[in-house]
């Protein structure tokens, strides 16, 4: 109903900070463990922020780094409030050399001196990507942020570059086995996941019945009704006069 209308925006450009310097890392998805690993014992990285795109990933990487002796802890959905507090506080005191976070988990991180931010997945969304380097080069300092990304997360980091007007630099890490085949998977397909919890549950029910089986078996049995008291047989004689009767006073009894 408006003639020419005109809408006018005024709302500030969000971008990553001036002093943060970017970079992809391309990577297959069975290799970003690895990769990050290798990344660890060269001495590129000594402290890092890491970022999963689900809690169950942020858990297996976290075992992941503790079985290869790198210090580590983590922050998701899934952890109480306490464990979120000791999990920052030992980042922040180095006690913890990885901290593995989800972005909804990672809103209240605030670390002074950060120096790498990992995006282990490439985010969805431009803007989780300018929050999760932002944690990064804070107070005018400088940092790094390091995107490792799959082939089918190009589509995604294309989308971020052309948020942030930037093309990212790709690097590769010399002598790195690119084509090597890992021990295990980091993500556990959805099948086998839903199998291994069905199996689960099956082993408890077992359990569970053959518990109450030997419950069963080791109950007292219950006691038998006592056998009823045999009664006097009763005759048609005639019962005496006297018989039950008191004795008369003052005379003895024969």
């Amino acid at each position: 109903m408006l003639k020419k209308p005109v809408t006018i925006n005024v709302q500030r450009q969000v971008a990553p900070a001036v002093g943060i310097t970017q970079a992809a890392y391309p990577v297959s998805q069975d290799l970003k463990a690895p990769l990050l690993l290798e990344l660890f014992r060269r001495n590129i990285l000594r402290q890092a922020l890491v970022f999963t795109r689900t809690k169950h990933r942020a858990n297996r990487l976290a075992q992941f780094l503790d079985r290869n002796r790198v210090p580590c802890e983590r922050i998701h959905g899934n952890r109480s409030q306490a464990q979120r507090t000791e999990a920052l506080e030992g980042f922040k005191s180095g006690r913890y050399k990885v901290l593995v976070a989800t972005d909804i988990a990672a809103r209240g991180i605030d670390v002074t001196a950060l120096g790498h931010v990992i995006n282990f997945d490439v985010p969805g969304q431009p803007e989780d990507y300018i929050h999760r380097v932002g944690r990064t080069a804070r107070a005018e300092l400088t940092g790094d942020a390091i995107t490792f990304v799959a082939p089918d997360e190009e589509n995604d980091l294309r989308a971020i570059e052309r948020a942030i007007s930037k093309r990212l630099p790709r690097i590769t890490v010399p002598d790195f086995d690119y084509a090597q085949k890992p021990a295990e998977k980091l993500e556990i397909p959805i099948q086998e996941r839903i199998a291994a919890i069905r199996a689960r549950k099956a082993e408890d029910r077992a359990r569970a019945k053959a518990k109450a089986e030997r419950r069963g078996a080791g109950a007292t049995p219950a006691r038998s009704a006592p056998a009823a008291r045999p009664q006097p047989r009763r005759t048609n004689a005639p019962a005496s006069p006297n018989r039950g009767a008191a004795p008369p006073r003052g005379r003895r009894r024969p």
